[in-house]
């Protein structure tokens, strides 16, 4: 029997859900619903369309942090304790001739340039 999918909880969502319409219903029934506002139609230049616009929204964010990681996370962004890269600081990577990327050669493994404190 597969783990994920059993009866106990396939009738747990399915009620769920029925009762997430039944509450509509009845909500739509005593009009406490919101109001339908129609779909958002933002004016675009036809010589631009590509240009920015307004957002639908007031911005709420102050700061934006980007991380741009090709395959995964870099070994320094993790914040985790690595002993073996402690001790491999300064080796090429294991394996590393096989790997391929399109950025460049792979460097050298590099160390956190912060202590560890736990």
């Amino acid at each position: 029997m597969n783990p994920l999918l059993n009866r106990r909880k396939f009738l747990r969502e399915t009620a769920s859900g029925l009762s997430g319409i039944a509450l509509a219903s009845l909500l739509q029934g005593n009009d406490l619903l919101a109001k339908e506002s129609g779909p958002i139609r933002p004016n675009i230049n036809p010589k631009e369309p590509f240009a920015s616009r307004k957002s639908h929204h007031a911005p709420a964010a102050k700061n934006v942090l980007v991380i741009f990681c090709s395959g995964a996370c870099s070994q320094l962004d993790t914040f985790d304790y690595k002993p073996e890269l402690i001790k491999r600081h300064g080796q090429p990577m294991p394996g590393g001739a096989n790997l391929r990327t399109f950025q460049s050669e792979q460097g050298n493994l590099t160390k956190s340039p912060w202590e560890f404190t736990p």
